[in-house]
């Protein structure tokens, strides 16, 4: 399958009323965003939910379950992760279709090696100074 998928049930037991409103938030923020996706109900079948499991790489795994493609992006927690932290175009594996993506530039530090923090993946913003900027003349105004 290729596509955003959004793995979600119709049937749920009371004891799992949070899986319901959580699917829906995640609903909810791809619709606010336009993003287009499929909704998988794997209650329908079986197979759908081996599947879900399968590519979550968890046997217990719940709904909902957010999935690119063949590759799987995270759950619930995860998703709202990357909306608070302004980071769900990288979550959900997609190219940036409003901005070009961030390319480091030849003077970027390269990532270290080893352990890979949280903040490791952020891009190095360049520090702007008065000699960086562009020349430029002095705005005169008109007399009042």
């Amino acid at each position: 399958m290729s596509g955003l998928r959004v793995y979600s049930t119709s049937v749920t037991g009371s004891r799992e009323v949070s899986i319901k409103s959580q699917q829906s938030e995640v609903t909810r923020i791809l619709d606010g965003k336009r993003i287009q996706y499929q909704l998988v109900d794997i209650s329908q079948d079986n197979a759908l939910r081996d599947e879900m499991r399968a590519l979550a790489g968890n046997p217990k795994a719940t709904p909902p379950q957010i999935v690119n493609g063949d590759q799987y992006c995270g759950d619930y927690e995860l998703f709202v992760e990357a909306v608070e932290q302004n980071t769900l175009q990288e979550f959900l594996n997609q190219a940036c279709p409003e901005f070009p993506c961030w390319t480091p530039s030849p003077h970027s530090p390269q990532p270290s090696t080893g352990h890979e923090g949280p903040f490791d993946r952020l891009p190095v913003i360049p520090i702007l100074t008065l000699e960086s900027l562009p020349q430029s003349r002095p705005l005169l105004l008109p007399p009042l």
